[in-house]
């Protein structure tokens, strides 16, 4: 009878990644009810649709963050300048001459340029992602966990 070698242990081995654990009763509980929502949601996202999940759910988030980004511009006006501006025709209502028409045009752009950088991550992950399937690997581009 032939013995098998015994394996050899590995000389550096990775610890497993370790959560965070929060410090504060509400981290705590907020991480609880998150992780409550996002399990299930995964599990039917993996389900409806398979590789494409990741995808979408990366979207999402991007969508997500950039909206609240959206945000910030027109915060930021309504804190220094005590106005809200929402769209070109009301920065030709200011006077021509006064810096508010000037910043108006600026908290204006930076909303239009941020939702352009939004569209366009959206839809290059999609073309990448689309491109993948249809090519047989099943998602190798950001959706998924592969290089």
């Amino acid at each position: 009878m032939t013995q098998l070698p015994s394996p050899q242990p590995n000389p550096n081995p990775t610890p497993p990644p370790q959560r965070v654990q929060q410090k504060t009763a509400l981290g705590r509980r907020t991480e609880v009810i998150l992780m409550n929502i996002g399990e299930p949601l995964d599990l039917v996202g993996k389900a409806l649709l398979g590789d494409l999940w990741r995808t979408v759910y990366l979207s999402v988030q991007d969508a997500i963050a950039l909206s609240i980004l959206l945000q910030v511009p027109g915060l930021i006006g309504q804190w220094i300048i005590g106005k809200s501006f929402s769209d070109f025709l009301v920065c030709l209502q200011e006077s021509a001459w006064g810096p508010t028409r000037y910043a108006c045009f600026i908290i204006v752009t930076s909303d239009f340029l941020l939702w352009i950088v939004l569209a366009g991550r959206i839809i290059g992950r999609f073309w990448v992602d689309l491109r993948d399937l249809r090519k047989g690997q099943g998602g190798g581009g950001h959706g998924s966990n592969q290089p």
